[in-house]
């Protein structure tokens, strides 16, 4: 059986080859409880400022939600410049303090 980080490592090679993507966090749901995540394993996505993170992440959930193997992985997009805003979205700054990151393009 694969483990969480097999799946979302699985998971992040599709998504990369499908979008612009510049960088994949893998946060955990007991991680970031602050943040009410339902799913086990949550894909941070940091796609380049020129791509809009919303539709970017609306495709990649439609997209994983067609594998069943990677139902228990959610998805959710930030565009680049959100990791210097201020203040930065709760659920990328527990991304980027409590998760890992697994992809770096």
């Amino acid at each position: 059986m694969n483990t969480i980080q097999d799946l979302a490592g699985e998971c992040t090679k599709a998504l990369v080859a499908a979008f612009p993507i510049e960088d994949v966090w893998l946060l955990e749901a007991n991680a970031a409880k602050e943040c009410g995540l339902k799913s086990p394993a949550n894909l941070i996505l940091i796609v380049r400022d020129d791509s809009q993170a919303h539709v970017v992440e609306r495709a990649a959930l439609e997209m994983i939600r067609k594998q069943p193997d990677w139902n228990g992985i959610d998805v959710f997009g930030f565009s680049l410049s959100a990791i210097t805003r201020t203040p930065r979205p709760l659920l990328l700054k527990m991304a980027l303090s409590s998760g890992r990151n697994i992809y770096s393009g």
